[in-house]
């Protein structure tokens, strides 16, 4: 909501204080903004310098708005949309049938240009997507973003990598190749040990006959089900941002799409062999951004898998608080000095914000800015963005900062000293200057006075104006380095402030350009910051950059997709060992219920007389079902000998067991013993028969009551 008001009148409110010569209190001009604060700071700020870097070494070829690594968020989304759409394409192709899924998939790849290239720009994308997400999720971990009111965006950011893991998890099952064989095998093994299915879930993947064409459409239901509920948590993720870039500008998107084609074209996607049940798989080539956890699943037991799952996810989830120290203090508004000019709202990056109606009894105004501390992260933005200091950090006041200004420009002049005013971002590269927060004196920048600011967002015009007008010879901001802005756009609001561009607007007839000079360095840039600073300060001109040719800069975009590409495509297709045992396999598996049985007392004359004459019976029985045992020999010797209890939630059900042996390669005798009876020597079911073991397939014998022995 806009509120017209007078930008004069507005400034003439706050028209300079009268000087006060004695330094404020050390709680008000002298402290520096703390910002969230974390565990484990310095280590996370130092390796943040590896993305100052490699931000740094792009931007010499590319321009900012083709620097991927500072576009993560949109470009994760943009994948995302591109394998959402191309995954409904191709269900004009696509037959999700267990039957038929790997015939459909297989004759895709022999249309190399049609479906082919879509099935190829579908599997890419969804790579791209989670490799994009997990640098976004580093960058924003590293620069410690997580904190306070940020919670919200790291919690669902993790659900979102989640989800997005169990789509291409799901994906690659629809498939039904070798690799969907794995990942099916692996995932029964984790979710049998949770009591929703009637029967062992890994008993569906012992023979093909066996998988289950419903469980096939379940999870081609959930993979079509899924990116629907993310689209509610991407809405939750971006909530708390103002003018989040959800998706990529249009010199972004042609750069994705032609990375993607690029990897497309030159290396279409391809399939593992048939899913065959009882093949032994000892290796293939699988997409490692999604199928990493087989190499898990193939060697840990299922209790150290469920660990290793429910840990990540705790500790994921968790981050803001077992990380986090402290909640940054949020700004505050001083409802007297707020002319309702909407400014700070319309400023604030994080929503934190709102205009509401006057709570002061004031009739000039109908209403006044409001700070939610829940939403606030303490960017002290808004401060640079009110006229009237009507808005800001508590801690770090505005017109405390200024009278501290003022008093030492005075100082400097009555000592006929030459004085530049640097307000350095705790962020930049100013962040390891060594400054005295009484004089603002700093070792590193000699002829400056130097005010350590959260952020380069929260200086205002005014602050400028003031400290030029008092004796400073020119006004130096440091903010981040470009296309980073820690607190997202305060860096851009004070180059279009200093540009004359956006309210509140540096007067250019008060302010001559050359007097103000505005740095966008990171941490790692320090040494550039005091050479340009001597620069400043004796007069020279700043660098101008030179103009990028377009050729050059289109060239230089291509070779860093076709990096980006490669990176996605050889992850994708990295080759796979499987940890089989050495020589064959036999796996038995039964469903059978065991013989009831009965076990009856007498009731006494007593215990009668205490019963309804309705419900008296001579005699009370318990019944109770036998557990089945199994016994198996190879060569006759005992390999297997086992009690399986009844399922159900009364005990009544059949009793189920797979049981998996190591065999030697050749010809063996095998004898399968199963009994039902509450008789540990009666063998009620009894086969044998010789077998062949080869390396490549193991070998499978099925038992239930209907259908008897059945040997595969």
């Amino acid at each position: 909501m806009s509120v017209p008001t007078d930008p004069e009148a507005a400034r003439a409110d706050a028209s300079p204080a009268p000087l006060i010569l004695e330094p404020p209190g050390p709680d008000s001009a002298h402290e520096v903004p703390p910002g969230p604060t974390v565990h484990g700071e310095a280590v996370l700020r130092k390796l943040e310098h590896l993305f100052f870097r490699l931000d740094r070494l792009l931007g010499r070829i590319v321009p900012e708005s083709l620097n991927p690594l500072l576009h993560t968020g949109a470009i994760a989304v943009t994948s995302f949309l591109v394998a959402t759409v191309t995954g409904i394409i191709l269900l004009l192709w696509y037959q999700p049938s267990v039957y038929s899924a790997f015939d459909s998939v297989q004759a895709m790849s022999d249309s190399p240009f049609t479906s082919g290239l879509v099935r190829s720009l579908h599997r890419y994308s969804s790579d791209l997507a989670m490799f994009i997400c997990l640098v976004h999720a580093l960058r924003l971990f590293l620069g410690r973003r997580f904190n306070g009111a940020q919670w919200l965006a790291w919690v669902t950011g993790v659900a979102l990598v989640g989800l997005l893991w169990f789509i291409g998890w799901t994906g690659y099952w629809l498939v039904w190749d070798l690799r969907a064989q794995q990942l099916a095998v692996g995932s029964a093994r984790l979710l049998d040990v949770m009591p929703i299915f009637t029967d062992p879930l890994g008993r569906t993947f012992l023979i093909d006959e066996g998988v289950n064409s419903f469980l096939f459409f379940v999870v081609f239901f959930f993979h079509m089900l899924v990116p629907l509920a993310m689209g509610m948590i991407m809405w939750l993720h971006i909530t708390r941002v103002a003018r989040a870039r959800f998706i990529t500008e249009k010199p972004m998107t042609w750069w994705v799409m032609g990375a993607l084609l690029l990897l497309s074209l030159a290396y279409p996607a391809s399939n593992a062999g048939r899913a065959e049940m009882t093949a032994i798989v000892d290796g293939f080539s699988m997409d490692w951004w999604y199928l990493a956890p087989i190499a898990l699943t193939d060697r840990l037991s299922v209790s150290a898998l469920w660990s290793i799952t429910l840990g990540f996810g705790l500790v994921g989830f968790t981050v803001p608080w077992w990380l986090g120290r402290r909640r940054p203090r949020p700004a505050a508004v001083v409802e007297s000095r707020c002319n309702a000019c909407t400014k700070c709202y319309q400023d604030c990056p994080y929503v934190a914000i709102s205009m509401v109606p006057r709570s002061d009894g004031s009739t000039k105004y109908d209403l006044q800015a409001q700070v939610d501390p829940s939403i606030c992260v303490g960017c002290g933005i808004c401060a640079g963005s009110c006229d009237t200091a009507g808005v800001g950090l508590g801690h770090f006041a505005a017109i405390d900062q200024r009278r501290e200004i003022e008093r030492w420009m005075q100082e400097s002049t009555a000592s006929g000293e030459t004085v530049h005013m640097a307000f350095a971002c705790a962020e930049s590269a100013a962040d390891g200057l060594t400054v005295d927060p009484q004089s603002g004196v700093c070792e590193e920048l000699p002829g400056y006075r130097v005010l350590q600011v959260p952020c380069a967002g929260w200086v205002h015009p005014l602050m400028i104006e003031r400290a030029l007008r008092h004796g400073a010879e020119g006004v130096m901001i440091v903010g981040c380095g470009p296309g980073e802005c820690h607190y997202r756009e305060g860096a851009s609001w004070e180059k279009l402030r200093i540009e004359g561009l956006r309210e509140p607007a540096l007067r250019q007839e008060k302010v001559a350009r050359e007097q103000v000079l505005l740095l966008g360095l990171d941490r790692t840039q320090k040494k550039e910051l005091v050479s340009r600073a001597i620069q400043f300060g004796q007069g020279s001109p700043p660098p101008s950059d030179s103009p990028r040719l377009p050729v050059l800069t289109g060239l230089a975009a291509a070779l860093l997709a076709a990096v980006f590409a490669g990176l996605v495509g050889v992850a994708s297709d990295l080759g796979y060992a499987s940890p089989q045992p050495s020589g064959s396999e036999l796996v038995v598996s039964f469903k059978h219920p065991g013989r009831m049985s009965e076990n009856c007392e007498e009731v006494s004359e007593e215990e009668l007389a205490d019963i309804p004459v309705h419900m008296r019976q001579a005699r009370k029985c318990e019944r109770a079902r036998a557990a089945v045992r199994l016994r198996v020999h190879v060569d006759g010797q005992p390999v297997v000998e086992s009690s399986s209890a009844p399922s159900g939630l009364w005990s009544d059900g059949p009793s189920v067991t797979v049981e998996r042996v190591s065999v030697a390669l050749g010809e063996h005798r095998v004898r399968v013993e199963i009994g039902d009876g509450p008789d540990p020597d009666e063998w009620t079911f009894v086969d044998e028969r010789t077998l062949e073991f080869g390396p490549e397939h193991r070998r499978v014998v099925l038992f239930e009551r209907v259908d008897g022995f059945v040997w595969r």
